[in-house]
């Protein structure tokens, strides 16, 4: 004799539960980078990844991995990368620090009172200041005392970002830049004094044995670093997205886990403002 009616019924509802459980991947996933060279975390130069491409590729990889994705990769100048993002043409980027202007033409994982989650965030990266070596800014408490500028000091950031937000909010006199490059360009050319930017993404030929620049100490602040959605990725699947998100902080958390200090769904720090 054959199932009962019902329990057929059951059976269909429950597999259908599980269906609509798991997250879709879309086909392939767009995962975008700079097209820098930034090691350990992001290695190559251009469109070139090395062998092996450095863990922030590899944790991507693996989160696309787990959710069973196909991947697709391209690298991208800083303004082209944020520009196919806004435009739905990249899915997934990092790392990304949470600014007014990024809040609405991106999208971060949330906590219960709509703030960037750092319990989420693969990255809590460090803001400093690096002066041109041999400058008489280089000296140990001369620009920076570790709590404030020395009167007449200006700084450089790239503009639209998280370090360019943070200078503004604390009233430093400022020179933007379009790009890093850029920025160096205009160090040496002395149209500043100081630059700020995140320790994780300088370029290890400009710092390493004071070749080019020497960073101050100690840090300006710890902040958190982001894999950022595309409006379109979160519009087309939220559920995806979310679980996008929590395991690319997994496996950025297990790769390198001095980026990540707290595992991930463990809040680190103060909450994010905006």
């Amino acid at each position: 004799m054959g199932m009962k009616w019902w329990v057929v019924a059951l059976v269909g509802w429950l597999g259908s539960l599980v269906a609509c459980a798991a997250p879709v991947c879309p086909d392939p996933v767009r995962i975008g980078y700079l097209n820098v060279h930034a090691p350990p975390m992001l290695l190559g130069q251009g469109q070139e990844f090395t062998d092996p491409p450095g863990w922030q590729v590899l944790a991507m990889r693996e989160a696309a991995r787990k959710l069973g994705c196909r991947v697709r990769e391209t690298r991208l100048p800083g303004l082209r990368l944020d520009a196919m993002l806004n435009q739905g043409d990249v899915d997934f980027s990092l790392f990304f620090g949470v600014t007014e202007e990024r809040l609405q033409w991106l999208r971060f994982p949330l906590d219960a009172a709509g703030q960037p989650d750092r319990a989420w965030a693969p990255l809590m990266g460090s803001l400093v200041l690096y002066a041109p070596a041999g400058s008489p800014q280089a000296q140990p408490g001369v620009a920076w005392d570790g709590h404030r500028l020395a009167p007449g000091v200006r700084v450089g950031v790239v503009s639209r970002t998280v370090q360019e937000k943070w200078a503004r909010q604390h009233s430093w006199p400022l020179e933007r830049t379009l790009t890093i490059d850029n920025a160096m360009q205009m160090l040496r050319a002395q149209r500043f004094d100081l630059l700020l930017t995140t320790r994780e993404t300088m370029r290890p030929e400009w710092v390493q044995g004071g070749a080019l620049l020497v960073e101050l100490s100690p840090a300006v602040d710890h902040l958190p670093f982001f894999v950022v959605a595309s409006r379109r990725m979160w519009e087309q699947d939220a559920a995806f997205t979310q679980a996008f998100w929590q395991e690319a902080c997994r496996a950025v958390r297990q790769l390198a886990p001095d980026a990540r200090p707290a595992e991930c769904g463990v809040r680190v720090g103060p909450a994010v403002k905006h």
